[in-house]
């Protein structure tokens, strides 16, 4: 088993331990609910940071041709 491997195990684990499968329909909405409001109190509140790294490292893109990636000159 090579690290990424062990990694995915790990995380696998980690995800199964934050995420509960056997949970009830009213836990799983409110804990839905509930990471929808924090991530859009995360993007409200750190927008401009998020336009500014998005513009900085998003490919451009040309309308005519949306499949061509422009180069940066």
């Amino acid at each position: 088993m090579n690290y990424d491997e062990m990694y995915d195990d790990e995380m696998e684990k980690d995800i199964e331990y934050l995420f509960p499968r056997d949970i009830s329909d009213e836990s799983a909405v409110v804990l839905c609910n509930f990471l929808a409001e924090l991530l859009l109190a995360a993007d409200s509140r750190y927008l401009t940071k998020l336009r500014r790294y998005r513009q900085k490292y998003s490919p451009l893109v040309d309308p005519e041709h949306p499949w061509m990636m422009n180069k940066i000159d």
